[in-house]
């Protein structure tokens, strides 16, 4: 089988046409067409017109592409898609399980996109919740706490202020939030930056010292692993040949280097479990799984349905942590109502005193 694939497309700049509506049901009708027997530029003609809008100018580039000998994967780029879901389809040319591969990409896409409407549903109420609380709190510190200071200041003068502070202070609750929010959210995308520009090596090295987005890159990386080589041992592809085509890919630089890594084991004489048994990238136990399936002689598919594995518990995490998100937003808007009392019935003990 002829390996000298032209991989290095990928490294060209690709115009991006406007966003496709409802991405994952084009791929799972398409996966539909290409079963029945329908060529890919016959599915794309039929499936353009519902999912964008100019039509005439998509259908024109991607007219251009087809003419230049752009693949599948290279015209899905350029209609957007995600490179993640992108080197699904590359790989899946190689090894020509390609109606499978969308089936498999359109149902993740499906997932993500309902776990992202139930993200949303879960944070509608709390956001709005506490908009009104920034608001009123707003209120109170322009209008209450101006008239309290005043009105306690014509009866005990200066001594009355440090009274107020703590009122005062409550009511900056709420800042403090938003500061504490904002100044996370910069300093994660700074060090992002930072480290994106650093060489691959580094930085995965950096992403698994972090607690704990450590095991989310350990997860996704053997998960994405595991059914790419699958998919390609199954196929009939040897180990040498499948790693080569794994470490030559330009859409998942973190993929490559590892296949790269393995595949310098491989050529020394290790077997697939003993080199990931050396590698700190996988999840645990990932070894043992491969050393199962080198022993019974099905290694591709047992890669596969460890993969499979691999996406269920990723979905279960996800379900764990929307559980865990409403409350903690709810307990912190207890908080904000909290000092809003405090910051509202403090001063009026004061002026009951005083009477």
């Amino acid at each position: 089988m002829q390996l000298k694939l032209n991989l290095h497309r990928f490294s060209k700049k690709i115009k991006t046409l406007p966003k496709m509506r409802d991405k994952a049901s084009f791929l799972k009708k398409m996966s539909v067409l290409l079963e029945e027997g329908y060529t890919f530029r016959d599915s794309l003609s039929m499936l353009l017109p519902h999912h964008v809008e100019e039509l005439s100018e998509v259908e024109s580039l991607v007219e251009e592409k087809f003419r230049s000998g752009s693949n599948m994967s290279e015209i899905l780029q350029l209609l957007g898609f995600q490179k993640s879901y992108l080197m699904t389809i590359h790989v899946a040319e190689q090894h020509g399980r390609v109606v499978r591969a969308l089936d498999s990409i359109a149902s993740q896409m499906i997932t993500k996109e309902e776990t992202q409407k139930r993200l949303q549903k879960l944070m509608a109420y709390p956001a709005i919740l506490f908009v009104f609380l920034v608001l009123l709190f707003f209120g109170f510190r322009t209008y209450f706490l101006p008239n309290m200071s005043s009105m306690m200041l014509s009866r005990e003068g200066d001594a009355s202020v440090s009274k107020l502070t703590l009122s005062s202070f409550f009511l900056h609750i709420p800042d403090a939030l938003i500061i504490a929010a904002c100044g996370s959210i910069l300093f994660a995308f700074v060090a992002w930056r930072i480290i994106s520009k650093k060489e691959i090596a580094h930085q995965m090295i950096v992403y698994l010292k972090i607690p704990v987005l450590c095991r989310f890159f350990r997860l996704q990386l053997t998960r994405q692993f595991a059914y790419e080589l699958g998919g390609l041992l199954e196929s009939g592809l040897s180990m040498q040949e499948s790693l080569i085509i794994l470490q030559r890919q330009e859409l998942q630089p973190f993929m490559a280097k590892i296949a790269g890594e393995l595949r310098n084991r491989v050529i020394f004489g290790d077997s697939l479990s003993t080199a990931v048994n050396h590698m700190k990238f996988f999840q645990k136990g990932f070894n043992a799984h491969i050393l199962h399936g080198e022993e019974g002689g099905n290694l591709g598919r047992e890669l596969q349905i460890y993969s499979d594995f691999l996406t269920d518990k990723t979905e279960a995490n996800m379900t764990r942590v929307l559980a865990i998100i409403q409350p903690l937003l709810f307990c912190i808007i207890a908080v904000c109502i909290l000092g809003a009392y405090l910051a509202i019935l403090l001063p009026m003990y004061e002026m009951i005193e005083m009477v």
